[in-house]
């Protein structure tokens, strides 16, 4: 989410990498307008076949759902022989979002967010226009100034979690074995030694921005004993719980640098847990779509974990960042009620 508020059609459509992390292409963009005319919750689905227009427009619809809004504005990226392709979509999502209270606004075509791409508009025939360039629209300077990351599509931002080679990770995992035997530390050992790490990766020289995930040019080297002595110390569940709280303050995104270096260093199933954390931080900030994608990784790595399957029933549903913030502060208090043990 974002209280960056768009006035103009161009913009609107230039800012979308910007709103959900990536460039779309063959999706279906729903911006969700609040009363005082910010943007609420960005949501995309990809551009479905004839059959499955109905269920993608009422899981869409779903999403939506809850979050108080009244008014939605559609962006179709896609080709399409048509002038205006995929109007049934378009009007599956448009009765689908009426029927829970959500009315749509406008809806607007264009073939790719590109600077001077034509746009089109479903719902007033007469507007069209030409995209505004994305990379110097009012919102790109915005979320640049505050460390945005933005990729050329979304299996570039996958690969940003991409694992390290396999004979490094078959390296580091009989290490990991070798230290989990031995192990000796006590969790508020286990504990420090990644709260020394994140304030490693903290460490910013003057005029170095921070960057929001991806790694930075002074982010340090991790050995790779202190990759395995940090897996080890992520396989204690009370380590877990405490780190969760580390989202909610000032270190969170140095933290999140290091979830990033870990998910990519450390084999399966160890890798799911800096992955789970990455998609928390991820999703309090608001970008769900990155957050996904690091409950994907985690849930690959390890299928039964329960807290990625939590947060990825939260995703699909839409459930504010403040509400799972919120949880996460009484799991530090109550652990076994909020379900983090």
């Amino acid at each position: 989410m974002t209280t960056t508020t768009l006035r103009h059609t161009d913009q609107i459509i230039a800012a979308l990498p910007y709103l959900i992390g990536f460039a779309p292409t063959e999706s279906l963009v729903a911006l969700t307008i609040r009363d005082s005319g910010e943007v609420g919750p960005v949501v995309r689905v990809d551009l479905p076949g004839p059959r499955g227009r109905v269920p993608m427009a009422g899981h869409l619809a779903e999403i939506i759902t809850g979050h108080q809004v009244a008014v939605a504005l559609l962006v179709v990226v896609g080709g399409g022989e048509e002038p205006l392709p995929h109007k049934p979509f378009v009007a599956a999502v448009t009765t689908a979002l009426a029927d829970v209270g959500v009315s749509v606004e406008h809806a607007f075509w264009t073939r790719a967010v590109e600077a001077g791409r034509p746009w089109l508009s479903y719902t007033s025939p007469e507007l069209s226009g030409t995209v505004a360039d994305p990379d110097s629209s009012a919102v790109a300077a915005q979320f640049t100034l505050h460390g945005v990351v933005v990729y050329s599509s979304r299996e570039d931002m996958a690969d940003t979690l991409a694992a390290d080679p396999e004979a490094d990770l078959d390296r580091r995992a009989s290490l990991i074995d070798a230290i989990a035997t031995a192990d000796e530390s006590t969790t508020a050992e286990k504990l420090a030694l990644v709260h020394g790490t994140v304030e490693r990766f903290a460490i910013r020289p003057p005029g170095v921005r921070p960057h929001a995930t991806g790694p930075a040019p002074t982010d340090p080297e991790l050995d790779d004993s202190t990759l395995a002595r940090l897996a080890v110390a992520l396989s204690d569940p009370h380590v877990r719980e405490a780190c969760l709280s580390i989202a909610l303050g000032a270190r969170d995104r140095a933290a999140a640098r290091l979830w990033t270096r870990l998910t990519r260093a450390l084999p399966a199933p160890e890798r799911a847990e800096p992955a789970v954390h990455l998609a928390v931080s991820n999703y309090l900030r608001g970008d769900g779509v990155y957050a996904r994608v690091a409950l994907t990784v985690a849930l690959a790595a390890n299928p039964r974990h329960s807290l990625a399957a939590l947060l990825d029933s939260a995703a699909h549903h839409g459930i504010p960042p403040d509400d799972l913030r919120a949880l996460i502060a009484e799991a530090r208090t109550t652990p076994t009620r909020a379900g983090f043990g």
